[in-house]
């Protein structure tokens, strides 16, 4: 099911598709015809965070689908460093597509612009909305991390909490910072307040310890804003521990099979979902086209905020039940 419906996605956005231009189908006019291309992806993606296999599986689908070579990269940790190592090595093989993240501008867009100023077409996904135009990107896909938090702010605020606490488990990582600025904007905008924490999301056990500090620390917090779901396993460990569950508001984003059962079974209130598996088919789908027919959106492709609530959380459990991807299993709650 969800081949079909990304494929018909990709043919409205780039309004090149026949109307027989489903996946698994090769009509006259798709991206696929012409001799197989390579492109290569590199992201910051670490090598244990879930979220990474989602965007991978669908950026191979689209690979599939549109005839491209992909070649996938990342450090095993966030490391900015060595991720602009990896894309200056992939520039230099001269492939006909990159796709790359830029978590940390400072150190990335120097490496994405030479490649770019070299003749390697970039989209730029997941992250790097603000700086993709300066490094020369043709496109952004993925998730106005503002918006996003914004979106979760409203969530927020209309449970009633007035004091909000953001979780960041991912070091050198915008995104996540974006995503409490976000937050804490549209909460203050209401009334509210923000304390953001940073932990590491590697050291599950002591990432929940701090949270669980900072919340008794601090008794007005009515809610907590996980950045990511390495977050939201610490954060329902900390709920889980204190026997919070249900007084304190529990947000995230990103799926997990964790965080959706804790949204049907109300220990959560809800999820964010940037829709990891569309980012990545969009964006290889996207340098398809632009590989072979010069053509590609002139604007940011948002494949997010998408909210996950109790009303709707089973039909997304079973759209990425068609995946064929498992969701990250494990962790808290229990």
């Amino acid at each position: 099911m969800i081949r079909a419906v990304l494929a018909l996605t990709a043919c409205v956005a780039a309004a090149a598709c026949s109307s027989q231009g489903v996946s698994g189908s090769t009509p006259a006019n798709s991206a696929a015809n012409g001799p197989r291309v390579t492109v290569i992806m590199v992201t910051h993606g670490q090598s244990f965070d879930p979220f990474w296999a989602l965007v991978q599986k669908g950026a191979q689908t689209a690979a599939t689908d549109f005839n491209v070579n992909l070649v996938y990269r990342s450090p095993a940790t966030t490391n900015p460093q060595e991720q602009a190592s990896l894309i200056t090595q992939a520039a230099a093989q001269h492939p006909k597509g990159l796709i790359v993240t830029i978590p940390d501008a400072a150190v990335l867009s120097s490496p994405v612009r030479q490649a770019a100023s070299a003749g390697v077409p970039v989209i730029v996904m997941n992250v790097g909305a603000a700086v993709y135009q300066n490094v020369g990107g043709l496109t952004f896909v993925g998730q106005d991390e503002l918006a996003a938090g914004a979106e979760a702010a409203r969530e927020m605020a209309d449970a009633g909490v007035h004091k909000a606490l953001c979780v960041i488990h991912e070091e050198q990582n915008i995104a996540l910072v974006q995503r409490c600025a976000g937050f804490a904007r549209a909460l203050a905008a209401r009334g509210g307040s923000v304390q953001i924490l940073h932990v590491n999301g590697a050291q599950l056990n002591d990432a929940a310890t701090a949270i669980e500090n900072t919340l008794k620390a601090n008794p007005a917090i009515g809610g907590v804003l996980a950045t990511g779901i390495l977050g939201f396993d610490a954060a329902g460990g900390a709920l889980q521990a204190l026997g919070k569950f249900g007084t304190i508001k529990l947000g995230t984003f990103d799926v997990s099979t964790q965080d959706l059962n804790a949204v049907s079974n109300g220990q959560a209130s809800f999820v964010i979902d940037q829709q990891p598996f569309l980012e990545g088919y969009n964006a290889v789908q996207t340098m398809a086209f632009e590989v072979r027919y010069g053509q590609h959106p002139f604007g940011p492709i948002f494949t997010g905020p998408s909210l996950v609530t109790k009303a709707n959380v089973a039909q997304v459990q079973q759209l990425y039940k068609s995946t064929g991807i498992p969701l990250f299993n494990g962790g808290y709650p229990l």
